[in-house]
């Protein structure tokens, strides 16, 4: 047999075999391949039972009398209400500004850790009892429910210093043969301050050194999917963060999805594997507002939920600096008038060598008018007095635009701070009862806007008053804190511009 003879069948034997690995052997349903092949490791019975339909809805079982009963808990940060219709979590409560203010995280009609079975599922349970764990730094509430064999345990556990909340879920009295799957449905977090904005979901992602990290999820694009094995799922907004954060003990979850509801609103579904008699498992989650202590404290890479854009290396040591300056001084509002001025401090240095640049700029300009009517009919002569004018004097520079540039990433971060923190949620100054709100009389607009037009001082009155008015008009509608740094540095701004028209300072930028 000769060299064609062989090689040509060989060479479609092994074209056949590649296409058929390449288009059928691995063939996933789009969108889910990626999900179980990012590093994390299963084996082939889950990976068919992860592809199983999506299960959306629960079926109740018609057993029980209707009698419900509802449960309250106080913890040092929060309080927690339970239903014993389906042993949910009804209301959450979380006390803020030295308990002057609450946070509430569930919105009215809207339950956490609703359980769904595969087939029927019990609606009504039995409080059992409510104990304490671990020299009372946790409270746990048990309910229980009949099975058409035995009893199923849910059990809820908070604590006292966190915003963790575990589920706990097991079973008694079942025979050997029971198996089943357990759904627990987690709610998208809401407004709590009564305004539409935007919700993050989001999922565990693993780098390459195996560290957890976080990664957005566009519920248009990924509702119909699912989070294969996972260790982190949920919802945050601009100041709380609602989330599945692990497995605490027993068996994890073996995949997440969501269940689309009215005007835009998502549940995300954590299922196990399948279950037996045997099972247990303890799933952990964060229910609380977005700081970095208190979710690096439950889970460190819910961190990373605090994003303040491109400039968040500068905005979250400038959220540390102001929860400092807060503590020192009692009040945020304090807080923000004192970062304000530190800032203008530190930028001071800047602002003189530009005000100094100005000015040379100035009689540069005065002596080239000088020398352009001077030279006006020989403009060569024009042409070489000019040169050896900036010979003398140098050349324009940008320095007079320096402190603009060092001042705006500044402003952005603090801006992102102010209006974006939970810390200043509720926080009261002077007339204002919450600083992450507008100014709900106006008063720092009016002023902010008077301070501009001092400030400038050089433009025409019909421009002067426009800017102003401008300037005035839109920090009304920013927060209150971010309104009070503005008026705060347009007021110091103005103060320098006086103190640099006088005749010490004039004096002081000459010999500098």
């Amino acid at each position: 047999m000769n060299f064609k003879e062989w090689f040509f069948p060989l060479a479609l034997a092994m074209s056949v075999t590649f296409a058929f690995q390449y288009f059928i052997g691995t063939y996933a349903p789009k969108g889910k391949q990626e999900e179980v092949s990012s590093g994390q490791s299963f084996v082939a019975p889950e990976l068919k039972e992860a592809y199983k339909p999506l299960v959306l809805d629960v079926t109740f079982a018609k057993k029980g009398d209707g009698s419900v009963y509802d449960h309250t808990i106080n913890t040092k940060l929060a309080s927690y209400s339970f239903s014993s219709k389906g042993a949910v979590l009804t209301a959450v409560n979380v006390n803020w500004q030295d308990n002057q203010t609450i946070i509430t995280m569930l919105p009215d009609n809207k339950e956490a850790f609703l359980l769904g079975l595969q087939g029927e599922t019990p609606l009504y349970y039995d409080f059992v009892r409510q104990y304490e764990i671990g020299n009372q730094q946790q409270v746990a509430v048990e309910y229980q429910a009949s099975l058409e064999q035995g009893l199923i345990k849910k059990t809820f556990i908070l604590y006292q210093d966190s915003y963790q909340i575990d589920v706990k879920v097991s079973f008694e009295g079942l025979k050997k043969d029971f198996t089943d799957q357990i759904r627990l449905f987690l709610p998208m977090t809401s407004s709590i301050d009564g305004s539409s904005e935007e919700v993050k979901t989001f999922k565990n992602k693993v780098s390459k050194k195996e560290m957890l990290g976080l990664e957005d999820i566009n519920l248009s694009k990924q509702s119909k999917e699912f989070v294969f094995n996972p260790k982190i799922v949920g919802f945050s907004n601009k100041f709380i963060v609602q989330s599945f954060v692990g497995t605490k003990q027993g068996l994890a979850p073996l995949r997440a999805y969501f269940k689309p509801l009215e005007k835009k609103l998502f549940d995300a579904v954590i299922e196990s594997p399948v279950v037996d008699s045997t099972s247990e498992l303890c799933w952990s989650f964060y229910f609380g507002p977005k700081t970095q202590e208190a979710l690096a404290s439950v889970s460190q890479p819910l961190v990373e939920t605090l994003d303040y854009g491109w400039l968040t290396f500068i905005a979250k040591p400038m959220l540390v600096l102001l929860e400092k300056l807060e503590e020192k001084s009692g009040s945020y509002g304090w807080a923000i008038i004192i970062l304000t001025v530190l800032l203008k401090l530190i930028m001071l240095p800047f602002s003189w060598r530009s005000q100094k640049s100005i000015q040379a700029q100035k009689e540069i300009e005065k002596k080239d008018a000088y020398l352009r009517q001077k030279y006006k009919h020989d403009k060569a002569a024009y042409n070489q007095a000019k040169a050896e004018l900036m010979m003398k004097h140098g050349f324009p520079t940008f320095s007079s635009a320096i402190p603009g540039l060092l001042n705006f990433p500044f402003f952005i971060s603090l801006n992102r701070v102010l209006s974006s923190s939970v810390e200043l949620y509720g926080a009261h100054f002077l007339w204002i009862s919450d600083l992450s709100a507008a100014d709900p009389y106006y008063v720092f607009g009016l002023l902010t806007g008077m301070c501009m037009f001092f400030v400038l001082g050089t433009v025409g009155i019909g421009k002067r008053l426009g800017l102003a008015l401008l300037i005035g008009t839109v920090s009304t509608y920013f927060s209150s804190g971010l309104a009070l740094f503005i008026l705060v540095s347009t007021f110091l701004g103005a103060l320098q511009q006086a103190l640099e028209k006088s005749k010490f300072v004039t004096k002081l930028f000459s010999r500098a």
